[in-house]
């Protein structure tokens, strides 16, 4: 009888209905109403390279064709260290690059976690200087010659992205998000993101766009998410936020 208890035991503990399942996070950001025009930037050191790259202000991106936002950051806020899946194992210790190129930081907004490499390299033929400020983190600021990389690491997640910045060329500025865990996501020229492999269970997110993304639109319902946060119940699967219109005033 013995034998058979264990064996009925060992067959629960290994019963894919107890299994932790897995669901994805998926969104398009869309701005609402006109979108401004980009502000040309005030180029006012090396404005022989600079000056021919046509620079504007890129904190608001918007693509013309569908209003798509780009550069929303969406990131789970745990208040515990959430199940990993085992799929982002293998980038556990990848490399997060962050170039400046043409006078400006590509990407403009970029994400990495503790445990990764961030690369901040240099394509231009001129030297910056990329410039950070934490609050769980040590702060840099570092040349980066022509052609040149330094690399950096962190051992802490920080509550919300820091800012990058040049202070040889003080129009560039991009954000940095550092977490411990995975699960965030940076909007694309359409304004789509996904997360994929989420515990399953109700979580919450925080929305991020230069502040913290409150006034919106889901599927065409306004709603206020109090300091860019907002609950999902993840199901095993597919689950969407909707097509989410956030108005920038």
């Amino acid at each position: 009888m013995f034998q058979r208890l264990s064996i009925l035991v060992g067959i629960l503990l290994v019963s894919p209905t107890m299994a932790q399942e897995w669901g994805d996070l998926e969104a398009q950001f869309v701005f609402k109403g006109s979108p401004p025009t980009p502000t040309k930037l005030q180029i006012t050191k090396d404005p022989e390279f600079c000056g021919k790259h046509n620079l504007v202000e890129e904190n608001i991106v918007v693509n013309s064709e569908n209003k798509g936002l780009a550069n929303v950051v969406v990131y789970l806020m745990a208040t515990a260290k959430p199940k990993i899946h085992p799929d982002y194992e293998k980038e556990a210790k990848a490399e997060v690059v962050v170039d400046n190129e043409n006078c400006r930081f590509a990407p403009h907004v970029a994400a990495i976690r503790t445990g990764q490499t961030l690369v901040l390299g240099n394509k231009d033929p001129i030297a910056h200087n990329t410039k950070a400020e934490f609050f769980q983190n040590n702060p840099f600021n570092d040349l980066i010659p022509a052609k040149g990389s330094i690399k950096k690491s962190f051992t802490k997640a920080e509550a919300t992205p820091s800012v990058l910045s040049c202070s040889i060329h003080p129009w560039m500025t991009a954000y940095l998000l550092i977490r411990e865990d995975p699960y965030f996501a940076v909007s694309d020229k359409d304004g789509k993101l996904t997360i994929k492999n989420l515990p399953t269970g109700e979580h919450t997110f925080v929305v991020w766009s230069n502040k913290f993304i409150s006034n919106v639109s889901v599927d065409g319902k306004a709603t206020t998410w109090a300091r860019g946060r907002v609950k999902v119940n993840i199901k095993a699967g597919k689950n969407s936020l909707g097509k989410v219109e956030v108005a920038m005033n």
